[in-house]
């Protein structure tokens, strides 16, 4: 907070791609921090949303999509053998990305990518890790990792401004939401192998 006050936009910038990275920084922290430290709050609703626009929205959405070239290259060129071993420090699983690959095939990945990235509570790094590991082209997933970061950092910009000093709690609950979405996705993937042992298994006991 006190790096925002100091380089306003500047420590927006550095700090989203940072965090773009290291999952134990609160992704919803540093968007909201900046909402609450640059942003008056005397201002009313409309008149904050240039501000927010310039100070906030745009060096983040920039960062991110940046951030998001590293777990695109990850998924692109490390694959399995990198992801299994770096897990811990970036946040997610192989498990993880093979969901979010079949996610984004048959034509939708696109869409897919906007949404996922606008919304609060989803893991970012899966996503471009995903990308990355479907070999989508690196100009549309620039350009709809970008357009998904835009309404995601307005969305926290505005909330931090407004929720004033409470919004560090708020960010670390947003964060948790994170994990609960991650583990989510990796129950997901046991139950359904699980489905589809059973019906090779019962496939086979036809066929005896």
């Amino acid at each position: 907070m006190d790096s925002i006050r100091a380089y306003g936009p500047w420590s927006v910038f550095i700090g989203v791609i940072i965090e773009s990275v290291i999952v134990p920084i609160p992704s919803p922290l540093i968007i909201m921090g900046a909402g609450f430290v640059l942003i008056s709050a005397e201002l009313r609703f409309l008149d904050a949303l240039m501000p927010i626009l310039l100070q906030i929205v745009l060096p983040g959405a920039i960062a991110s999509t940046l951030g998001a070239y590293i777990g695109y290259a990850i998924g692109y060129f490390g694959g399995k053998p990198l992801v299994d071993r770096w897990k811990g420090f970036l946040g997610f699983s192989w498990s993880d990305v093979e969901a979010m690959e079949r996610r984004f095939q048959g034509g939708k990945a696109n869409t897919s990518i906007f949404f996922l990235r606008a919304l609060p509570i989803f893991p970012l790094s899966v996503i471009s890790a995903a990308a990355g590991l479907l070999r989508l082209p690196i100009k549309e997933f620039s350009l709809w990792t970008f357009y998904g970061t835009v309404p995601r950092c307005l969305f926290l910009g505005y909330l931090g401004w407004g929720l004033g000093e409470t919004y560090q709690g708020i960010a670390k609950g947003i964060d948790k939401a994170e994990s609960v979405v991650s583990g989510i996705l990796i129950l997901l993937i046991f139950a359904v192998i699980i489905w589809l042992r059973g019906r090779v298994r019962g496939r086979i006991l036809k066929g005896n």
